[in-house]
């Protein structure tokens, strides 16, 4: 008699006729080609490849070694091995790798010939065995997986000739550890659960979540339920996952851009953009190893969480190695390299007005102005040294001169001086020693970066100018007024603490700059940390690009990606893209909806483009939300009002309704999260949940409370660090930028939180959209006004 307290094992569920057809071809492939690597490695063991790279090492040792008379022999040695090296590359047939082969499959019908072609990371060509597995980065081939689906005919050109057919099947896959995972293909989503079961998921699964965690009509919870259900796809990982093969055309265009030039990702939350940027890295590294080195790349982000997520994906994309920072970061970095006698600290009493008026775009052309006047007086002063005497010689000097313009001041001086030296009869002895004395001049003149930072902001008519030109009545005479006096007091400070010091501080010396009077402690000599910036682009406009400590070297990456860009400002960006070498290839990615700073001078791409001098360049939006449901996308955009961009992002998938609960006290509060997490957390172990708050102090307290109620798994998350595994982080809205969590739940969502000024618009836009499957909204006084009616209405 069988036990009562033991519940039966269900029968799996039976997949309908055509679904069982689709699985069981893809099992039938993917065996195929596991067997044919292990046969084709016992193959491999029995002959080895000649290694001509050693043979052609020897060679050049033995030529650097020999005589004259017996190198022409050995170099045409070395050039013939050369060439048997290169075609032994060129008809290589790769490698498979056995734990994830590919991760799409087509089969392509053209005329009566049809053939199948497996997309995955790298390439494979076996014709013999029917085996053609092409590398999505590189192959012409792997485009038909990303533009075209299931049943579309193509033409395309490969290899010079034209191309037709139909795109047979088109499949996407997901293998882990030789095993199957998930099958998604126009005829449904078969995902394998973990007891090993395969069952039918929705068509329009897409970058996340699996069976189930898309809540359907029928299966949605009652008020007051967290949690839509877990099944097999969702990972105790929390970093990005597999998502190659489900790149739409729209992506795939972005990702495969020519490799110089800017290209501008805008898309909402979730939609892809930090993706697709590191795909795009990716894709270049591939295209061009030598040029897109790892250490010639550069990754720029908004905080520390989103550097170390990053950093922890990028060897899976074949680029492990590149730099990831934030701007703040490495802006702190180079200033104390470039300048390591300025004070290091920063001050934490600077004004908004400051902060403000040193982020502004006009500051951008103020720091111009005062390159252009400087090389105007120089130009100047060699008019008057040539003047009068001889007409053809002024003409020259001035060609020469004018020859350099939009090069670094100090390397326009520099050449202008070799010509002097180089063309002794086209000026006289004495006319070309009073111009060396004026080069020498200007020369240190524009060498001093912190003089010349000093005038800019101690130049109060000048900046009152430029702001009522450039922004006329964005800020008032009183908020530029005391900016000025802040930033002339600053500056004054540092300039004489600098001649005081009779040697420079060491860059890595992080003494404090705190001077006794008396045995009293004098003003603390720090710098905003806007200045930064500041000092960064007047070194590359004056001295010219950053050095590397110690070695002296240029510091030029070939291609930087800088997500979040809408969260710098104009002079920031140019800071990054002045360590850009000179084909400029950068890729920009934000989103305008989601903006943390509203004191940065980001008004739009097309303003913050034309500030860079670059409002030509084409923006690439990406429309497709994949990550939040359509219930969580629709309030997200209705809190931005009439702050929402114009494109409407479309969503892949319903879910659970978003939920406002009312409490009289957050104590109250915290007891009802207390439990409603507690039991998420035992039917979904793997759910990763944030518990967001506005400010800091609203984070502790709710914490507090939830650790009081011994809620499991909870971790308390204030300086970026999250560890990115399932639990319950409790943190405010600006640690979570760029991140992504199963369930969110917005803590003290009422009016004095969130007011409807702009920032609270894009702070709780950020909040929101954080959320994969389910969004709470919690508050203990007066819910927003940022909420629609609706849901105030029927808040709980």
């Amino acid at each position: 008699m069988p036990d009562p307290r033991v519940n039966p094992p269900s029968d799996p569920p039976t997949l309908e006729p055509e679904l069982q057809s689709v699985l069981e071809q893809e099992e039938e492939c993917l065996q195929r080609v596991l067997t044919h690597d292990i046969e084709r490695r016992g193959r491999e063991d029995d002959r080895r490849e000649v290694d001509y790279d050693t043979q052609l090492l020897d060679l050049r040792d033995e030529i650097a070694a020999s005589r004259a008379e017996d190198a022409p022999p050995l170099l045409e040695q070395m050039e013939r091995l050369q060439a048997i090296a290169t075609q032994q590359r060129k008809f290589t047939k790769g490698t498979i790798d056995p734990r994830c082969p590919y991760f799409g499959r087509m089969v392509l019908t053209e005329e009566d010939r049809k053939r199948e072609v497996l997309v995955g990371r790298s390439t494979y060509l076996d014709t013999k065995s029917d085996i053609r597995i092409v590398d999505w980065r590189d192959a012409p081939v792997s485009r038909l997986f990303y533009r075209y689906r299931e049943g579309d005919e193509y033409e395309e050109e490969f290899g010079g000739r034209d191309v037709d057919g139909v795109v047979t099947v088109r499949r996407s896959v997901s293998i882990v550890d030789q095993e199957l995972r998930r099958v998604v293909s126009p005829q449904g989503t078969l995902i394998r659960d973990r007891s090993n079961t395969w069952r039918a998921g929705g068509n329009n699964l897409k970058l996340k979540g699996g069976e189930g965690t898309a809540a359907r009509a029928d299966s949605l919870r009652k008020p007051g339920k967290l949690g839509v259900g877990e099944s097999g796809d969702i990972s105790d990982d929390k970093h990005l996952k597999e998502i190659t093969a489900l790149i739409d055309p729209k992506q795939f265009d972005v990702i495969t851009q020519p490799d110089s030039g800017l290209v501008v990702i805008q898309g909402g939350a979730g939609s892809g953009k930090t993706t697709i940027g590191l795909h795009r890295l990716a894709y270049l590294a591939y295209r061009d190893p030598r040029r897109f080195r790892p250490d010639r790349m550069l990754i720029v982000v908004f905080n520390d969480a989103l550097a170390r997520y990053i950093s922890q994906i990028l060897p899976a994309l074949d680029v492990e190695g590149v730099a990831v920072t934030t701007y703040e970061s490495l802006a702190a970095e180079q200033r104390k390299n470039q300048l390591p006698e300025l004070p290091k600290g920063y001050s934490d009493e600077t004004p908004p007005a400051v902060t403000r008026v040193k982020k502004h775009p006009a500051l951008l052309r103020a720091l111009d102005n005062y390159v252009s006047a400087l090389e105007l007086e120089f130009e100047g002063r060699v008019a008057g040294v040539l003047e009068g005497d001889d007409p053809a010689a002024l003409d020259a000097a001035r060609g020469t001169w004018q020859h350099g313009e939009g090069r670094p001041t100090v390397h326009r001086l520099n050449a202008f001086n070799r010509w002097l030296s180089d063309r002794p009869r086209e000026v006289s002895r004495k006319q070309r020693t009073s111009l060396h004395r004026e080069v020498g001049l200007f020369l240190e003149r524009a060498k001093d970066v912190v003089g010349a930072w000093a005038e800019v902001l101690g130049n109060g008519p000048e900046l009152a100018k430029v702001f009522e030109q450039h922004s006329p009545g964005e800020l008032t005479e009183q908020q530029l007024s005391r900016a000025h006096t802040w930033c002339t007091n600053r500056c004054a400070l540092i300039l004489n603490k600098l001649e005081e010091d009779a040697e420079p501080a060491s860059p890595d010396d992080e003494g404090d700059e705190t001077e006794f009077v008396d045995g009293v402690a004098a003003e603390v000599i720090r710098l905003d940390t806007e200045d930064d910036s500041l000092l960064l682009r007047l070194w590359q406009k004056l001295r010219g690009p950053m050095m590397k400590p110690r070695k002296r070297e240029a510091i030029i990456y070939e291609h930087v990606l800088i997500d979040e860009a809408q969260d710098l400002s104009p002079i920031e960006l140019a800071v990054v893209m002045g360590m850009v070498s000179r084909a400029q290839s950068v890729t920009l990615a934000g989103d305008v909806a989601q903006r943390l700073h509203m004191d940065n001078g980001f008004t739009g791409w097309t303003n913050l483009l034309g500030e860079l001098g670059l409002d030509h360049t084409e923006v690439a939006p990406l429309k497709v939300s994949y990550r939040s449901t359509a219930e969580i996308i629709e309030f997200s955009r209705e809190v931005l009002g009439d702050l929402a961009p114009e494109e409407e992002p479309e969503a892949i998938r319903n879910g659970a309704p978003v939920e406002l609960f009312r409490f009289a006290h957050i104590g109250d509060a915290a007891g009802f999260l207390a439990e409603a997490l507690s039991e998420l957390i035992q039917n979904e172990p793997r759910a990763s949940v944030a518990v967001i708050a506005r400010h800091p102090e609203q984070a502790d307290m709710i914490y507090d409370g939830l650790q009081k109620a011994e809620t499991p798994n909870l971790r308390r998350v204030a300086d970026q660090d999250f560890l990115f595994r399932p639990g319950i982080d409790v943190t405010d809205v600006r640690q979570v930028k760029g991140l992504e969590f199963d369930y969110v739940v917005v803590v003290e969502c009422s009016d004095s939180s969130f007011p409807t000024d702009a920032a609270s618009r894009h702070l709780l836009h950020i909040a929101a959209t954080r959320a994969a499957h389910q969004l709470w909204l919690v508050t203990s006084s007066k819910p927003s006004q940022l909420l629609p009616q609706s849901l105030r209405d029927r808040g709980f």
